[in-house]
């Protein structure tokens, strides 16, 4: 049998096993399941050579054609698929244009074994072997334009090393066909493309698989492997057999050494996996449970949700039947208990008087188990009954865990590297004494410091928001003073001109004109008072079901009794079917009626202010659905600037000409208090709408008196 058809075989075996491994470890990835499908193409393709020269047949040469026609495509489908990965992030461009050349490769297969075998001839075999190759060398001039185009000098060094090996795999792989046109040359081609297809399956596998040194090493180290089982394979033989092993036995040794050791890595995993969800089936849940609970935490704020979850995500991942949440004071004294499940434990931990402790837990978690062999050592390496600092230490950390009611500890701790702990994370699990592992602590390890990331951020976003609380404070101040200091200038000069001031004695005729202005101003005063202590005041209302509808329409009475401009028309459309809400009535009047005022006056030219009320549900993923009723105020005047859309709830920002900037926030205040909010949308020119959003006090208690109707404010 030839060298070029042991070749053949060692070359698909070896193919099928490194596709069959990256299949193996995550069949879910496009770029896995382009890269096995070329490799089960190009091992096809040695297979049937191999089986055509071993057994003479031309038929298996022709079987071996229609694995080499789909080389080209399968090759471009893998390649652009890995340039697409996010690492590379190439524009995705399957080869259409190769697949059409397939198609016509495969007619003419199929027309060679039904009317003629063209596919014997010199002038079949060059052009299609030019299709195949030409579509390998598409597939590394594809790599050398993304190499261009690469900035990043990481990417680029991988595509440099996929580019030049390629080019060489393939071309040597071109002069294998050099012998069947009678020119000698030896067979290396499917050496270098079982080298190549294997570098390329580990550029899947490892990012940073960059450096020609470390190739240079993993296929020494792959060979060395190789010939050791080899040897121990041939001994073997030698043994049992008696003589020297003969050379097809060789062969095998060789391919089966190669397979193993490409299969073993990704099967060994895929056991381990496989018996960790099925035999330790507690330990992969919590895996997967604090996997999840780290991604979700990224996308957290709040410092007590943060610690809501994690006590639910390890209470229901039945490794853990007590855990605990300490958080550093304000004062950085000690440890207030955020949280815990099970019995509790002790409410304060001082720094201080738990020094001990914290100096341990500032550099690793703090173990029982660990504590306890480390006083076994100490006892035993120390015969004297005299007090052992060392003991000491140890037994004061030891009753710091009991009083955590936890086995182990994991600190949180802060950034910067100043190992300032921010918190203190207490587990155990009654069940076991040695329940937590090294692979559980790097679990709990990675959590603590996505929680420490959750806190530091929660303390910025404090700060942030106490610095816009001083700045609305001191919008708010300017605005109140602002407003107090305009009555009191002209109350001034009313009474000034009262009493003389310049003078000259007051006329009969102006003292009551004076009189009045001073009471004007006296009452604009008390309004502006007024409505700073209905802002400021807590909620005092009287709850109580509540017909939106019949608050809209007592609203809507209010309103035709005020004073308004000219053809201004106000269309209600009130909901047949609305849920109740639970709230105070005139509360509610009070902001539909300044929502409504507010649409009158920004038409002061005429138009249509249209008030809708509505059911609606939503529903958050994992939870219930809920139910609230919507209350909108749509007037088609001149709409507000976007730049004054997010001023409008600060208190005494206004555009008006005359008003206190407070009815607006008032409003906010009254339904925030209701647990509803207050949306505003507005487009220049067209118009604003206010939306006003309720919970319902009972999705059972329904109106059905609601009505639609149309009427004029004035004409």
């Amino acid at each position: 049998m030839s060298i070029q058809a042991l070749s053949s075989l060692l070359a698909g075996l070896v193919t099928l096993a490194i596709g069959a491994s990256v299949l193996l470890r995550d069949r879910r990835r496009r770029t896995y399941r382009t890269f096995a499908v070329f490799t089960v193409a190009v091992a096809l393709y040695h297979v049937f050579t191999f089986a055509a020269v071993a057994a003479g047949n031309p038929w298996f040469s022709w079987l071996s054609l229609w694995p080499a026609a789909f080389i080209p495509p399968t090759a471009g489908r893998f390649f652009r698929a890995f340039l697409s990965e996010p690492a590379i992030a190439a524009k995705h461009r399957p080869p259409r244009g190769t697949y059409a050349w397939t198609a016509a490769w495969c007619g003419a297969l199929v027309y060679g074994a039904v009317v003629k075998p063209i596919h014997e001839t010199l002038w079949f075999a060059v052009p299609f072997t030019t299709f195949v190759f030409f579509g390998l060398y598409r597939c590394i001039y594809d790599l050398y334009r993304q190499y261009r185009a690469t900035v990043t000098r990481v990417e680029k060094a991988r595509l440099r090393y996929l580019m030049f090996g390629g080019f060489v795999a393939t071309t040597l792989a071109l002069t294998d066909f050099l012998p069947r046109v009678g020119v000698t040359w030896p067979t290396v081609g499917n050496v270098l493309t079982i080298l190549y297809l294997y570098f390329l399956s580990q550029t899947l596998f490892r990012y940073r698989l960059l450096d020609l040194n470390e190739l240079v090493g993993k296929m020494f180290v792959l060979g060395s492997l190789v010939g050791i089982l080899t040897l121990v394979y041939g001994l073997l033989l030698v043994w049992v057999g008696g003589g020297s092993p003969q050379g097809l036995f060789i062969l095998n040794t060789v391919v089966a050494s190669f397979v193993i050791l490409i299969l073993f890595e990704p099967v060994r995993t895929w056991l381990e996996a496989v018996v960790a969800r099925y035999l330790v089936r507690e330990r992969y849940e919590l895996r997967v449970r604090m996997d999840d609970l780290r991604r979700e935490l990224m996308n957290v704020i709040d410092v007590r949700e943060m610690i809501r979850r994690i006590l639910a995500s390890l209470e229901e991942s039945r490794r853990v039947t007590h855990a605990s949440i300490y958080l550093l004071d304000p004062d950085g004294a000690g440890y207030d208990l955020a949280g815990h499940i099970g019995p509790r434990p002790v409410d304060r931990m001082d720094v201080a008087t738990r020094r001990p402790f914290f100096d341990r837990l500032r550099s690793s978690p703090v173990l029982i188990e660990q504590l306890e062999r480390e006083l076994r050592e100490i006892e035993a390496a120390t015969a004297e009954s005299a007090p052992n600092k060392e003991v000491e230490t140890l037994d004061a950390i030891a009753r710091t865990l009991d009083e955590l009611k936890a086995s182990a500890a994991v600190p949180i701790l802060g950034g910067g590297g100043d190992d300032i702990v921010l918190g203190v994370l207490g587990l155990r699990d009654e069940r076991m004494r040695d329940a937590f592992g090294l692979d559980d602590l790097d679990l709990f390890r990675a959590l603590a410091a996505q929680a420490a990331i959750t806190i530091e951020n929660s303390r910025v976003y404090e700060r942030m928001k106490e610095r816009d609380r001083l700045a609305a404070l001191g919008e708010m101040a300017a605005g109140l003073a602002h407003e107090i200091r305009n009555p009191l200038g002209a109350i001034k000069g009313a009474a000034q001109l009262l009493v003389g001031g310049d003078g000259e004695p007051v006329k009969a005729d102006d003292v009551g004109e004076f009189i009045s202005i001073i009471v004007e101003e006296v009452n604009r005063l008390n309004k502006v008072v007024s409505q700073f202590l209905d802002y400021a005041r807590p909620y005092k209302g009287e709850p109580a079901e509540v017909d939106v509808n019949e608050v809209v329409r007592k609203t809507m009475q209010i309103l035709e009794a005020h004073e308004h401009p000219q053809k201004v028309k106000l269309d209600v459309r009130l909901s047949a079917e609305l849920p109740r809400v639970r709230g105070d009535a005139e509360q509610l009047r009070q902001v539909f009626l300044n929502l409504g005022l507010n649409g009158v006056e920004a038409m002061p030219d005429g138009g249509t202010l249209t008030i809708t009320t509505a059911r609606r549900r939503t529903q958050r993923r994992g939870e219930k659905p809920t139910s609230f009723v919507e209350v909108k105020f749509q007037d088609t005047g001149k709409g507000i600037a976007r730049e004054h859309l997010k001023n409008l709830f600060i208190p005494f920002f206004t555009t008006k000409e005359k008003g206190t900037g407070l009815g607006l926030p008032i409003s906010q205040r009254i339904i925030s208090q209701h647990g509803g909010a207050i949306d505003v949308r507005s487009e220049p020119g067209k118009g604003t709408a206010f939306t006003v959003y309720l919970p319902t006090a009972d999705e059972t208690s329904v109106t059905t008196t609601g009505t639609i109707s149309r009427q004029s404010l004035a004409s």
